[in-house]
């Protein structure tokens, strides 16, 4: 008896892991037609140059959106992950900060995953930026020589906040103010790209569309890995989480 209750002891005890399957089917379907849009966007190009100069003025007169564009695209990111780090020191203080901590697990391979797919993508495409088209006739705040489609930003920023939307009870206040502001922020981002002339609007849906399509491929991903932790081991984990998104933050404040 001892020998058995030793090794339950040692086993631990399993993680509550969500019922996901909802949320991969609306994530497939949402997806997939951001992708049906943008691809009909890219197409037809009448309309992504058409809303790319309407913003040309903007960028030339130099107006406060265009500054706050700069500044999203510059610092959003890691203004988002910036909330999740305080959230989780905050956590140590105030039982009302209840999240999973394993949200820290799906928000860093919602990112890495989905940035490597929309990364490949980008290459397999090989859409022309903005600049590079109709580099005489527009001005962009945008150097990048890597493709269009999908938007780098779009995808990241998107696939930051996904896990923290869908996974996080919106039960409290604190936890729907949360999902406010990083929503706001995220889609700032995606807006910001559009502004600058940096990416066409079908490249921003894309974006957005790789983020969601790649939230499925980061949760299965993520479960095999938790199904392998036990729930006293998830405080510890949570650290090292977190200080992976500290480093990312500090790597979107470099860039």
């Amino acid at each position: 008896m001892n020998k058995i209750t030793g090794s339950f002891q040692d086993k631990g005890t399993s993680i509550n892991l969500p019922d996901t399957k909802k949320i991969w089917i609306i994530c497939a379907v949402i997806g997939a037609i951001l992708w049906l849009i943008a691809l009909a966007l890219w197409w037809q190009g009448g309309i992504d140059e058409a809303i790319l100069f309407y913003f040309d003025p903007a960028r030339v007169a130099y107006t406060p959106l265009v500054v706050l564009s700069q500044w999203l695209s510059s610092y959003g990111m890691a203004v988002i992950t910036s909330i999740f780090v305080i959230y989780r020191l905050c956590a140590f203080m105030f039982t009302s900060l209840d999240a999973p901590l394993t949200i820290y697990c799906y928000t860093i391979c919602s990112y890495g995953l989905s940035g490597i797919l929309g990364d490949l993508l980008k290459f397999v495409l090989g859409r022309p930026r903005p600049i590079t088209t109709y580099g005489g006739q527009i001005l962009a705040y945008s150097q990048s020589a890597t493709p269009a489609i999908p938007s780098g930003h779009a995808t990241k920023s998107i696939a930051l906040i996904l896990p923290f939307l869908f996974l996080v009870s919106s039960s409290k206040t604190i936890h729907k103010t949360i999902k406010i502001v990083i929503g706001v922020i995220g889609c700032g981002v995606c807006f910001s790209r559009i502004v600058l002339g940096a990416h066409y609007v079908s490249d921003v849906l894309a974006g957005i569309g790789t983020a969601l399509i790649g939230l499925p491929l980061s949760m299965l991903f993520s479960n095999m890995i938790l199904r392998k932790v036990r729930q006293e081991q998830l405080m510890r984990l949570s650290i090292v989480w977190s200080l992976l998104l500290i480093f990312l933050t500090a790597i979107f404040l470099a860039l």
